[in-house]
């Protein structure tokens, strides 16, 4: 099993990291046809868990009013503001590009977000968020190997849980997974993906 994390940022600016963990690729950096590379022969050589670090769903309440409040357990960082605001707007644009990159080039690949259901062979990829917090570490590229290690801790567990609680939810990972034809499921518009936090004394997670 491999597991990777791709910290989004601007590619131009050397900001969108990444790194992969496992059996036959331990690498990272901040190099976007490195990285597609990588992912590309980590996915054909067996299973694989492949996280984002920018909110991957936005909540979609009846209550218009609280509609772009931060989600729970986002403790004053929330998506709608700041630099939430700015990586949710670049992960519109580079994770369905991402994900289309890697199934235009491993045919029958297939993908989701229910991290109850564990991939078990080439070709499958379960897919989460990554919560990194200010302070985590002094890069990108370290940001997405800490986020890495911290899943394949978590998703090696019995029992697993996401970071932030449940609420009702417009998946940006799930339109992406629809978009590059890793999945025909429209439930995957509607449903919450794993959250990995980590923060500068809590390098675990929970839901």
């Amino acid at each position: 099993m491999h597991y990777a994390v791709i910290d989004i940022g601007s590619p131009r600016q050397g900001n969108l990291g990444w790194w992969i963990t496992g059996p036959i690729i331990e690498d990272g950096g901040t190099g976007p046809e490195d990285m597609i590379a990588n992912l590309i022969e980590a996915v054909r050589a067996g299973p694989a868990i492949l996280g984002f670090e920018a909110p991957m769903y936005v909540p979609a309440k009846r209550d218009i009013r609280a509609t772009i409040q931060q989600r729970p357990g986002e403790a004053g960082r929330p998506w709608s503001a700041g630099a939430g605001a700015s990586v949710t707007a670049m992960a519109l644009a580079l994770v369905p590009a991402i994900l289309d990159r890697l199934a235009s080039n491993v045919p029958g690949i297939t993908a989701w977000q229910d991290w109850t259901r564990k991939p078990e062979k080439a070709g499958e990829i379960l897919v989460f968020e990554a919560f990194v917090t200010t302070g985590v570490s002094d890069g990108h590229a370290e940001d997405a190997r800490l986020a890495a290690y911290a899943a394949r801790s978590l998703l090696g567990e019995t029992a697993t849980a996401s970071a932030l609680g449940e609420e009702p939810c417009m998946s940006m990972l799930g339109a992406a997974l629809l978009h590059a034809g890793m999945t025909d499921d429209i439930e995957e518009l509607r449903r919450q993906c794993l959250v990995v936090k980590l923060s500068k004394t809590n390098l675990s997670i929970g839901r």
